[in-house]
C-alpha cells in the first residue's frame, strides 16, 4: 500500500472499516517508501480483511475505487514501463486470467488503450537497469526480447528444446559485464536468430540423456520447502495430492517405481494433451516474459530480488519445471479426464502460492545451484522426458 493511500485509510470510522485498518493495517517496519508503505496482514482464514459476506471489496463498496491502492485497483494486471510505453500483463493467481491467458490462442497478442481503462496507473515497475555490478544491456531490449518470444513460438522443436536454447541466449548475454561490451550483443543475437532459422542443434540435443528422477526429485525438494513454510491454499494443496497419487507417490513407494510412474503419466496422459493444445504453456510463458521484462527483470522493490540474467533465466525455468512436473502426476491421477480445467486450476493455485512468495522465490535459484543443476547440463536435467 502507498503513503496516500495508507493516510486515506485512517480516516474510515471506528465503526465503517476503520476498526479493521487499526487490526490489519501497518506501517512497512523497514524501508518503507512513498509507493511501497504499509500493508494489510490477511485474516485468520488467509484472505483480505476487507472482504465483504459476498467476498466483495468492502473498500470499494463503502468509498468508491478511488480509494483503492495501487494494489488493489490494479490487480490482476502487472505494469510495467518501458521506454515511457506502459505495457500491461496478468497475474495469473487471478482464476479469470488464468482462464484467459492460457486457453485462448491469441491472449498474448492481446493489444488495447490502457489510458482509457478504469483503474490507477500510477504505480508500476521500472526495467530493470542493473545495481552495483549487476550490468544489463537494457538499449537492446526490444531486439532481446523479439528473439525470446521468437524462440518461445518456435514449435519446429519441443518446447524443451526451445527453453533450452533460451538458457544459452540467456548465459551469453549474463557474460556481457561492462557498458563497453554492450556492442557484442547484436552478434549474440544474430547468431541464435541463424540457430534458430536453420533448426540447427536440434538432433544434437536430442542425445542429451533424460533425467526424469532429477526432475522429480526436484519437484517433491522444492513443493515441500514451500508447503512446510505455510500459507498454501487449499485449491493449490488439492493439485499436489492428486500430483501424488499420479505417481503413485505413498510412504512405502521407491524412488525408481515414482520415477516410472512418472515417465508414464507423461507419455500416456500429460504429453498428448500438450500436443493437442501447444499455446497453454507457450501462452504461460510468454505472459512470463511480458510480465516479468524477462530476461532483464523488473526494479528492486520490497518484493524483487535483482538478479542477474541468468539468474532471471533460473527462475522462470524452475518455476515452468516445477508447473510441468505437478501438472504430469496431476495427468497420471486424471487419466483420459485430464483437461483444460485441470492445467488453470494447477497454475493459477501455483502462482498464487509461489510468485506472491517473494522469499520462496529467493529460495528457488539458491536450491537449484546446490543440486548443481545451474548449468546447461542441468537444465537438460530438469527439461527433457525422453
Amino acid at each position: 500500500m502507498d503513503k496516500k493511500t495508507y493516510e486515506g485509510y485512517q480516516e474510515f470510522p471506528e465503526e465503517n472499516l476503520g476498526s479493521l485498518v487499526k487490526e490489519y493495517v501497518s506501517i512497512l517496519p523497514a524501508g518503507a517508501t512513498e509507493s511501497l508503505y504499509a500493508r494489510i496482514k490477511p485474516n485468520a482464514s488467509g484472505r483480505c480483511p476487507f472482504l465483504s459476506a459476498e467476498r466483495l471489496c468492502g473498500v470499494q463498496k463503502e468509498y468508491g475505487s478511488a480509494h483503492l491502492s495501487a494494489t488493489c485497483s490494479t490487480y490482476p494486471r502487472a505494469l510495467n514501463s518501458v521506454e515511457n510505453e506502459l505495457e500491461i500483463s496478468l497475474y495469473l493467481s487471478c482464476p479469470q486470467a488464468a482462464r484467459q491467458v492460457l486457453l485462448d490462442a491469441d491472449s498474448t497478442r492481446a493489444m488495447g488503450d490502457a489510458s482509457s481503462a478504469n483503474f490507477r496507473s500510477d504505480r508500476f515497475s521500472r526495467l530493470a537497469t542493473g545495481e552495483g555490478s549487476i550490468h544489463k544491456p537494457i538499449r537492446y531490449f526490444w531486439e532481446v526480447r523479439d528473439l525470446v518470444v521468437a524462440m518461445i513460438q518456435d514449435r519446429r522443436r519441443p518446447l524443451w528444446q526451445r527453453l533450452f536454447l533460451l538458457g544459452m541466449l540467456s548465459k551469453r548475454l549474463n557474460e556481457v559485464t561492462t557498458a563497453q561490451e554492450d556492442d557484442a550483443v547484436p552478434e549474440i543475437l544474430g547468431s541464435y536468430w541463424e540457430i534458430l532459422e536453420s533448426g540447427a542443434l536440434r538432433d544434437k540435443l536430442e542425445m542429451v540423456p533424460a533425467q526424469p528422477a532429477v526432475q522429480l526429485d526436484v519437484v517433491l525438494r522444492l513443493i515441500d520447502q514451500r508447503i512446510r513454510a505455510g500459507s498454501c491454499g487449499q485449491r493449490f494443496l488439492e493439485c499436489f495430492d492428486e500430483f501424488l497419487q499420479g505417481i503413485g507417490y505413498s510412504a512405502g513407494s521407491t524412488s525408481p517405481s515414482d520415477a516410472l510412474h512418472y515417465v508414464e503419466a507423461e507419455a500416456r496422459y500429460c504429453a498428448p494433451f500438450f500436443a493437442a493444445h501447444p499455446h497453454i504453456l507457450e501462452n504461460y510463458l510468454l505472459n512470463y516474459v511480458y510480465r516479468t521484462l524477462f530476461p532483464f527483470g523488473r526494479e528492486a522493490s520490497a518484493h524483487i530480488t535483482p538478479q542477474v540474467i541468468f539468474g532471471e533465466f533460473l527462475l522462470m525455468v524452475t518455476q515452468y519445471a516445477l508447473v510441468y512436473g505437478l501438472l504430469v502426476g496431476m495427468a497420471g491421477y486424471r487419466r483420459e479426464a485430464f483437461g483444460e480445467e485441470h492445467v488453470v486450476k494447477l497454475v493459477q493455485s501455483f502462482s498464487k502460492t509461489v510468485e506472491h512468495s517473494p522469499s520462496y522465490l529467493k529460495d528457488i535459484n539458491q536450491l537449484i545451484e546446490s543440486r548443481g543443476l545451474g548449468d546447461p547440463q542441468g537444465i537438460a536435467m530438469l527439461l527433457k522426458f525422453s
